[in-house]
């Protein structure tokens, strides 16, 4: 039950609609702790201004960089674009059963690219074809994933997260420049989630438009295919909630999820299901995930990516998790269960030694940010660094995953029913069961792999953090909440979301700086090269 707070001493004053001014003011403002309150169609208004504001000087930060890095800095095909854009050109050519046999993902880029250049060509005939290509991603960074894809979720938890902060997250920005899959397929499978939760269609209509969006997802992406469950599990799960009633019993719920899947299998479960059986398909006929060079991208157990990926999302989080009551916590944690944090410490040292796999591309290659981290610090000469230091490292990066999930939970009465009867109201939030499937979903995604490569936590990163709502915590001021007799403190979470747009712009501009200022020559590459993501 949460309580509302309204200034103490206040006199009713009536109003034109029957509600007192007290009233109005507890629509707004929330109580929640002793003390402290927070305001939130303040936090809302701010929200959708910040936004509003931000998104043309940003826009244009990227048009502008776009042209300088394509005309000035990268003029030709970029490390694996030379795969993408020589196969894009080769369906323009009408050569489309022409396949290069290095290439590993399938040609939904190419498809699209092939689109793009005949919208485009017409209209700018000056304009080269790297040029055209690499606009399919910025257009679809900037343009189609804020507005298509996160303002309708933004819309249902304005407090949650920012489009605007999304659009820059660094990972997927880099890609913004060049002729890459990742931008795209992020676009496609996001969208199949933003139909799930928001269903902007009517019930039916917007999941099996889920469905359609999650199938094309895999078409850039095949690995994709996993997401398509965590997706399906969020849409049987949020009908399970309504019909069947959640409550505290978690094997209940599971049951309850079960029951759902197969009373509701034609209108939940058939849009997907569609999607798992063509994959099969694509599986028998292939041999294998991997669509090409098969033998650099073998599947292995990579157990150590799990706390890759965690401290990467650590990384750019810091500003939803930094304060001081959070360290805090880990450190008590730490100090109150000395046996446990000892024994996971241990486990992630194993893991560290018999559990990390060197790929050959990853020593030999000084173009992406991973062959320095790695060489440098995680597969340190010494010791103490290697194994002590990371294995704390690790240790807090699962914590910090975990621990924002936990606030973020959707809770349920153990015996009371849900007042909501549509699933449409329900929060955009996650339960037991769906966290655990997206952990499952990240572990299944990114283990296998025996590449280092940060652009595969992209999704564990954007489908973990739309589901987390950061606290409203100052990040460098102590809290301090009002007496028994004092207007409650007001705090926001206005200033920690634009802490993390302005981390994410900080880390782009410092990344595209290096990339433009620092080339180097490979004696092998006709032209100079330069280190991304």
């Amino acid at each position: 039950m949460v309580d509302h707070a309204a200034k103490p001493g206040d006199q009713p004053n009536n109003t034109d609609n029957g509600i007192n001014e007290d009233e109005n003011e507890e629509l707004i403002t929330q109580l929640i702790a002793p003390g402290v309150q927070r305001n939130l169609e303040q936090e809302v208004i701010l929200g959708f201004s910040v936004n509003i504001i931000a998104y043309p000087l940003i826009l244009l930060y990227f048009i502008i960089t776009f042209a300088y890095v394509t005309r000035k800095v990268v003029p030709y095909q970029f490390i694996d674009e030379r795969f993408h854009i020589e196969q894009t050109i080769t369906y323009i050519k009408g050569n489309w059963f022409q396949w290069d046999p290095k290439i590993t993902t399938p040609p939904g880029l190419y498809i699209l690219g092939w689109i793009n250049y005949h919208i485009v060509r017409p209209i700018c005939k000056s304009m080269s074809t790297l040029t055209i290509l690499r606009l399919v991603n910025l257009i679809g960074g900037t343009i189609i994933l804020p507005f298509v894809v996160l303002r309708p979720l933004f819309l249902f938890n304005a407090i949650g997260f920012w489009p605007v902060s999304m659009m820059c997250f660094p990972l997927m920005a880099t890609y913004y420049y060049l002729y890459y899959t990742d931008v795209w397929s992020t676009i496609f499978i996001m969208e199949s989630l933003t139909l799930a939760l928001t269903m902007p269609w009517g019930l039916s209509r917007s999941i099996w438009l889920s469905g359609v969006m999650a199938g094309l997802s895999c078409v850039f992406r095949q690995t994709n295919i996993i997401w398509n469950g965590f997706i399906l599990i969020v849409v049987i799960e949020r009908r399970a909630i309504i019909s069947k009633q959640f409550t505290t019993h978690s094997l209940n719920n599971y049951l309850k999820v079960f029951i759902t899947a197969i009373e509701d299998f034609n209108e939940l479960v058939l849009p997907f299901f569609i999607n798992f059986v063509g994959f099969v398909v694509y599986l028998i006929w292939n041999r294998s995930i991997t669509l090409g060079d098969k033998s650099n991208h073998s599947a292995g157990l990579h157990l150590v990516q799990v706390f890759y990926c965690f401290m990467f999302i650590l990384f750019f989080s810091v500003p939803i998790w930094f304060s001081r009551n959070f360290v805090k916590s880990y450190k008590i944690r730490c100090q109150t269960r000395p046996v446990r944090t000892i024994f996971e410490l241990l486990l992630i040292m194993l893991i560290i030694r018999y559990f990390t796999k060197i790929h050959p591309f990853l020593l030999a290659d000084n173009r992406h940010y991973t062959f320095y981290l790695f060489k440098r610090l995680i597969n340190s000469k010494y010791r103490l660094i290697k194994y002590i230091f990371f294995s704390v490292v690790y240790h807090f990066s699962t914590f910090s995953y975990m621990e924002l999930m936990r606030p973020n939970e959707m809770s349920f009465h153990p015996i009371m029913p849900l007042p909501i009867k549509d699933s449409i109201l329900l929060p955009i939030q996650l339960t037991h069961i769906s966290w655990t499937v997206l952990i499952l979903c990240t572990i299944v995604t990114i283990v296998p792999s025996p590449l280092f490569e940060p652009r595969y936590y992209i999704l564990p990163y954007i489908f973990w953090r739309i589901f987390i709502t950061c606290n409203a915590e100052p990040i460098f001021k102590k809290l301090v909440p009002a007496g028994p007799d004092e207007i409650p403190v007001t705090i926001s979470s206005t200033g920690r979301l634009l802490w993390e747009l302005l981390w994410f712009m900080l880390i782009n501009v410092a990344t595209l700086l290096v990339f433009i200022l620092h080339p180097f020559i490979w004696t092998d590459e006709s032209f100079l090269q330069r280190i991304i993501w």
